[in-house]
């Protein structure tokens, strides 16, 4: 009886899951990097004018180009030529202890840029903004200096993260409206 049982909870379990994966697809639901967006940048040579051009995050920006079909090209007769300014940190304090130390901070990663493709300014001088907070323990300055570290490392990823959705945005914003 208890196989039974078993048999009868994985075929529930199998008509679920197919119920599932159907609903997704029926809803428009695609995995990230799947959709026709993707392929905007390997539609022209991209060209990576950077004020830091051996940083941490033009190195990041970089991959996640090449990672979504960009070839990068040095030439500056590429069609498009994405300009990347300096990023930078701030760092500001939301609640203080009893002891008016920094009990909660927030820290800020953002980068000016700007898309220019076949000499059309797609986008110019946007700013693309992460924000995300942390708990400070007054007590612990060692731990509190690599955390806010690994936190200025996660805000990086996802800055170029949001950097690369708002330059597929534009690109296929303006291939829309080309046709």
């Amino acid at each position: 009886m208890w196989s039974l049982t078993k048999r009868r909870r994985s075929a529930l379990n199998a008509v679920a899951s197919v119920l599932l994966a159907t609903s997704l697809v029926a809803c428009g639901f695609e995995l990230r990097g799947q959709s026709d967006g993707a392929e905007t940048l390997s539609r022209y040579p991209v060209v990576l004018v950077s004020a830091a051009p051996s940083s941490e995050f033009s190195g990041q920006l970089r991959n996640a180009l090449q990672r979504q079909g960009a070839s990068l090209s040095s030439t500056t007769d590429a069609g498009l030529i994405l300009y990347v300014d300096l990023e930078t940190f701030e760092q500001r304090s939301l609640s203080l202890t009893a002891r008016a130390r920094a009990a909660e901070i927030e820290l800020q990663a953002s980068v000016v840029f700007s898309l220019r493709l076949n000499g059309e300014w797609l986008i110019e001088d946007e700013t693309v903004t992460v924000v995300d907070q942390m708990l400070n323990d007054p007590l612990n300055v060692v731990g509190k200096t690599e955390e806010l570290r690994l936190l200025q490392e996660e805000l990086r990823t996802v800055l170029v993260a949001a950097l690369t959705r708002r330059l597929n945005y534009a690109i296929a914003a303006h291939h829309a409206s080309q046709t």
